[in-house]
């Protein structure tokens, strides 16, 4: 059974488009699926509508988050909602496109337990394409995963690369780092990118500044070994000894 997670912020004009393009892609697709929307606080009219449209669909879910938490607190909640045991994340904003996801689950074989987007092709401002690449050379050079695309929602994981999976504030920025550090396999493919459907994004200058300081910081858990793959142990572990914000 294939979960789909997708982590929302006031995407009102976005989750209902998005929805409808999933159904068609996982329609086609052998598994049986569930869609599971995060809903990370919205202040519109996102939450009404999906709730709206569950009514209609019966593999259709919705967490609703009690304020606004970040992505990373979306994620870890999708992540325990999930009854399959494959599972694909993607952003609501209608960026990633769901035809992608075929592609991805093709790439999932042998010991690969999570496959990565690559947007190569980004349908972003040009302020936000140099900024990420800044970002994923950073990372790279500091977390050794080598992929050109840390910071892609668009994935596909094994369940039990995110059971017990608790990810603290911005922490879903290092996924491919701290799945790597606990054992797991990644694997990486070029993935088509679009421009927003509707509304404006939520990424600004603050965002890479903070981006760039949390990256030093789980550089250095990472390298004292704070997540092992033998153990379940989350990274609220880590919140009191480098200050992270849950």
């Amino acid at each position: 059974m294939i979960s789909v997670v997708i982590p929302v912020f006031n995407e009102e004009n976005n989750v209902l488009p998005v929805c409808m393009e999933l159904k068609d892609v996982l329609d086609k697709q052998p598994q049986d699926y569930e869609i599971i929307f995060v809903d990370d606080g919205s202040t519109d009219e996102t939450g009404t509508r999906l709730q709206k449209q569950v009514s209609e669909m019966s593999n259709l879910r919705v967490v609703q988050l009690s304020n606004r938490f970040g992505k990373s607190a979306a994620l870890t909640a999708g992540f325990d909602n999930c009854r399959g045991d494959i599972i694909v994340t993607l952003d609501g904003d209608g960026q990633d496109d769901p035809k992608n996801i075929p592609l991805l689950l093709a790439k999932m074989n042998g010991n690969i337990d999570v496959v990565c987007g690559w947007r190569f092709d980004r349908k972003d401002s040009t302020i936000k394409k140099i900024n990420s690449k800044i970002y994923n050379i950073l990372n790279r050079i500091f977390s050794k995963v080598r992929i050109h695309d840390n910071n892609c929602t668009l994935r596909v994981y094994r369940k039990e690369a995110v059971t017990n999976l608790s990810l603290i504030k911005g922490a879903h920025r290092y996924l491919p780092a701290i799945l790597t550090s606990r054992g797991f396999k990644l694997s990486e493919i070029e993935i088509s990118h679009r421009p927003r459907l509707s509304g404006k994004s939520k990424y600004g200058a603050k965002r890479l500044f903070k981006g760039l300081v949390d990256l030093f910081k789980f550089n250095l858990f990472l390298k004292n070994k704070y997540i092992k793959k033998s153990t379940n142990q989350t990274l609220y572990d880590i919140k009191a000894k480098y200050g992270f914000e849950i």
